[in-house]
């Protein structure tokens, strides 16, 4: 009798597995989820990124004119040596500011800090060549 008991108050075994059901809200992600930048996305930064260039172009002509003006009165060959580093300056980091902008998946380590790098030298260089006279 006592047997008799026990065996009903157990679930019945099933070979059938069971599944649990998550609610809409809870969403899973891992590495197989993550998704690339489309095209579309890269021709809009490669846009940006060009018209920051032109842009950068102009401010270095103005920077050169202003070192060679007669407040600075620095040689042409130095004033253009240091625009060129304001000029890669800036676009160094405008280029790793149009790939965070187009996917934080592309912003690794390796793009960064070579990138980081560059334009800190570049800025150097426009600072150090633009103090020689």
């Amino acid at each position: 009798m006592n047997e008799d008991n026990n065996t009903t108050l157990l679930p019945p075994i099933t070979d059938v597995e069971t599944t649990t059901v998550l609610p809409d809200s809870i969403v899973i992600q891992g590495p197989d989820l993550l998704t690339a930048p489309t095209g579309k996305e890269i021709m809009i930064g490669a846009g940006i990124l060009l018209v920051l260039a032109v842009v950068f172009f102009f401010i270095r002509n103005a920077f050169v004119s202003f070192l060679v003006g007669p407040n600075m009165k620095r040689s042409p060959n130095n004033a253009g040596l240091a625009g060129w580093g304001l000029f890669g300056g800036l676009f160094f980091c405008s280029a790793l500011g149009c790939i965070a902008f187009i996917s934080t998946e592309l912003l690794t380590m390796a793009l960064t800090v070579p990138l980081s790098l560059l334009s800190i030298i570049c800025f150097g260089l426009a600072f150090f060549v633009a103090m020689k006279k």
